[in-house]
């Protein structure tokens, strides 16, 4: 019954998502913009940095996930956690 209602609320989402992206693909008009070429670049040093940033984070969390994981692992062989 969870599962129905967590299902129904996803692809609502799903469905305004892809219902917002159409409109805004389809009610362009036409802009008078200027781009200064310091903005691709800009933009570009923007997404290495998120990468960085991300690759970073993943670096750091990993082991501790690791060790998370290897630590329960070893306590279930050991017996010390039971299912209840």
């Amino acid at each position: 019954m969870k599962g129905d209602l967590l299902m129904k609320h996803a692809s609502y989402l799903i469905e305004t998502l892809v219902m917002s992206i159409m409109f805004c693909f389809f009610s362009y008009q036409d802009v008078n913009a200027y781009l200064d070429p310091g903005t691709g670049s800009y933009v570009l040093q923007m997404v290495i940095a998120g990468l960085l940033g991300a690759f970073f984070f993943i670096k750091l969390s990993w082991k501790k996930m690791m060790n998370f994981f290897s630590n329960l692992s070893s306590k279930r062989k050991d017996g010390r956690i039971t299912k209840g």
